[in-house]
């Protein structure tokens, strides 16, 4: 299990006093809202400096190790976990060499588009990260916007992909069946890919 940095803990730290602990605050948790409701129907993400990518790409990347560091070592969710994994494919959004993002061959709008559409398909993730943990700040927000941002960069915004409503609900139906260990595990599962997808989209940010 791939293990997370130390320097992802500082990350987070550094940025949790830079924005706050409100940075992204999540709404009600009363339990009357739709699980996949529109991430802006929510509180918004005041405090933030949104225009600024490179500081709310930290901000994402630190978050996510943080919390996944804590679910490691309250659930020890960290640990033979590949068995469990194996019987869930969750397809989460990955970064290849084809994707333009990586030096040499870095290719700007083939790169943008694939982070612009890697985090509008973790929003369900994410979403369902909140729903079952209690958080204070929404990284759901964050990463949305994030994606709206990357996309206004690139000269065709409309390659982006983004899933559909009906695949969004299909997919928030099958990790609300989750249970027990196996909803442990595959939310560490989620964290740890986020974290590494957003490691990457951090390196881009700063190249651009």
């Amino acid at each position: 299990m791939l293990a997370l940095s130390g320097c992802c803990s500082w990350a987070a730290a550094a940025l949790l006093l830079l924005f706050g602990a409100h940075a992204f605050p999540i709404g009600d948790s009363s339990g009357e809202e739709e699980f996949g409701e529109d991430p802006s129907s929510r509180t918004s993400a005041a405090g933030v400096q949104l225009n600024v990518p490179t500081e709310l790409a930290l901000w994402l990347q630190g978050t996510a190790a943080t919390w996944n560091q804590e679910l490691c070592k309250e659930q020890n969710a960290c640990k033979g976990t590949m068995e469990i994994m194996a019987q869930n494919n969750l397809n989460l959004p990955k970064i290849i060499k084809e994707d333009g993002c990586y030096q040499p061959g870095f290719q700007k709008e083939s790169c943008l588009r694939k982070l612009s559409s890697g985090l509008y398909a973790f929003r369900t993730f994410l979403e369902y990260i909140e729903e079952t943990t209690q958080r204070s700040v929404s990284v759901s927000i964050g990463a949305q916007n994030l994606a709206e941002t990357l996309k206004s960069m690139m000269n065709n915004p409309e390659t982006v992909s983004m899933p559909s409503p009906d695949t969004q609900k299909t997919l928030a139906a099958k990790l609300r069946e989750q249970r027990a260990w196996n909803m442990i595990v595959i939310k560490h599962f989620i964290l740890q890919d986020f974290t590494l997808f957003m490691e990457t989209t951090s390196r881009v940010i700063r190249l651009l």
